[in-house]
């Protein structure tokens, strides 16, 4: 066992509620892997345990915060962005960590989410993509492509999927990464990046349902089907670059040098998913610090 993996082992011991283990995830889900890039991320930025709260919602995602040892909120199916942004008000100076699957966060939770962004809330939103329900049953989510096959879509899915990227930037957050899970590196890196931020900071996190997304869809395997990620996603993290055969960085400057290598391999760009894509608004404000701020004011109290 290597140096390097007996510290990670001793980092989620410290982090996690070793009680609840294991988890009830299935062998091989990405859950696991998101988890672990999160304490560590927790772990590398220093942030005290007391001070930090993570809320979720229901489905597999939801049951992340049950094995974290801070601060932590179960609630009910797609409000976690809104109880999120009560702790968040009432204690500014939280680390606030929001959980979510794709169709917690874009379907029954889409309005919580577009407005937590509208109004920059201060948490950090991580949303596990994974293509489909999968505690309730393999149904089509919002982000299940077109011809995937779900328990509600046996002929496959016809319906355009939804674009997190594009409805962060028309929300107004003023940061978004994406990640896979076969990225480790990066993943922990992108949330290190998003505990900097003052404001909303979105993480989508690109993972896996093999038991069930998998199986109805020819890739039954964990290890398949997070290997493939390697080729239906392009690189844009200045992480990957070294091993990249071409340096691309997407931001929000308008200048889309990515476009090259989405066409490469005969690859149409809609076929393919960005991976490591990460833009930052300068000058961002989160609403939290300007609400307690206006408190302290009016009642004549320094300001937190």
């Amino acid at each position: 066992m290597s140096n390097a993996t007996v510290q990670i082992s001793l980092t989620l011991r410290d982090y996690l509620r070793a009680d609840r283990m294991p988890t009830t995830w299935c062998a091989g889900c990405g859950l696991g892997i998101i988890m672990n890039a999160i304490v560590q991320a927790i772990a590398y930025r220093g942030l005290d345990m007391d001070q930090v709260s993570m809320v979720s919602g229901i489905g597999c995602t939801g049951r992340m915060s049950g094995y974290v040892d801070c601060n932590t909120v179960h609630t009910t199916h797609g409000r976690a962005p809104a109880f999120a942004t009560g702790i968040k008000l009432a204690k500014p100076e939280m680390t606030v960590i929001t959980v979510m699957g794709d169709g917690d966060a874009m379907s029954i939770g889409g309005n919580h989410l577009v407005h937590a962004m509208r109004r920059n809330i201060g948490m950090v939103a991580i949303v596990v993509n994974n293509n489909v329900y999968g505690l309730t049953g393999g149904q089509t989510s919002p982000t299940t492509p077109v011809g995937g096959v779900s328990t509600t879509a046996a002929e496959g899915s016809f319906e355009r999927p939804m674009d997190l990227e594009a409805l962060a930037r028309t929300a107004g957050a003023p940061f978004f990464a994406r990640a896979t899970v076969n990225h480790t590196a990066s993943l922990t890196m992108a949330i290190e990046k998003a505990f900097e931020i003052d404001g909303f900071a979105l993480v989508e996190v690109i993972s896996n349902c093999h038991v069930i997304y998998g199986r109805m869809n020819g890739m039954p395997e964990a290890a398949d089907m997070i290997a493939a990620m390697d080729g239906d996603t392009w690189r844009t993290n200045p992480v990957l670059l070294k091993r990249a055969d071409q340096s691309i960085r997407v931001t929000a400057g308008g200048v889309d040098a990515a476009d090259g290598l989405r066409k490469r391999d005969g690859v149409s760009q809609d076929e393919r998913s960005g991976r490591g894509v990460i833009w930052t608004s300068s000058g961002s404000v989160g609403l939290s610090k300007k609400y307690s701020k206006e408190i302290a004011a009016r009642q004549g109290e320094p300001e937190a």
